[in-house]
């Protein structure tokens, strides 16, 4: 299998039959249909609407995703059609089995390209979308990342303000760093929310 580098990733052709995909921005997207088996949640979509053969896929309404953004979206669609000949997903560390070299080289290549705050945002998109091999690689670029930084140097990579808590440090020095650098950023998220709606209370 050849693969082309990430800016020149595979495009889906005019004679594929394609899923049309809506922003959170309102954004169009289209991802071919062989593309879009990797994805577990347009492959609910399509067999609770309907969308079972080609001329349906065709005439398809935009499915939205409320929480995927232009930018992230931009970033799975270059995944799933670079991977839309690949085998299904089926177990842990699907990225370490036998592999073709230049689409190792290219995933490498992807991964390289985003900023840490894109790669959380794809994180993110691809954890709702259910793109399993994409969280894996998600989860293991982000595992390089840290391996062997202090503390110190994963708030840097990570922008976060506040401090860890020593559990949260524990873990992320351990086997399961993706999850508690997530789970530490939706804390900080809810905070922020929290105390708008104090503010707004007291106002």
């Amino acid at each position: 299998m050849s693969a082309e580098g990430p800016s020149e990733v595979k495009r889906a052709r005019d004679e594929d039959i394609v899923f049309r995909l809506l922003t959170k921005e309102d954004k169009e997207f289209t991802m071919s249909k062989k593309a879009a088996q990797l994805c577990g949640t347009v492959n609910h979509y399509a067999e609770n609407t309907g969308l079972t053969n080609d001329e349906a896929i065709s005439t398809m309404e935009p499915m939205t995703l409320p929480t995927v953004s232009n930018e992230s979206l931009h970033h799975i669609v270059r995944w799933c059609e670079q991977h839309r000949n690949c085998p299904a997903w089926e177990e842990e560390k699907w990225w370490q089995n036998e592999r073709d070299a230049e689409l190792t080289k290219w995933e490498n290549e992807f991964m390289a390209e985003l900023t840490s705050e894109q790669l959380y945002n794809v994180f993110l998109a691809a954890n709702f979308m259910d793109i399993k091999c994409l969280l894996d690689k998600c989860a293991q670029t982000v595992a390089d990342m840290i391996k062997g930084k202090s503390v110190e140097e994963i708030r840097e990579i990570w922008m976060l303000e506040n401090d860890f808590t020593p559990e949260e440090e524990e873990q992320i020095k351990n086997e399961n760093p993706w999850e508690a650098i997530l789970r530490y950023q939706e804390q900080l998220e809810k905070d922020k929310e929290e105390q708008a709606n104090s503010s707004s209370t007291q106002a």
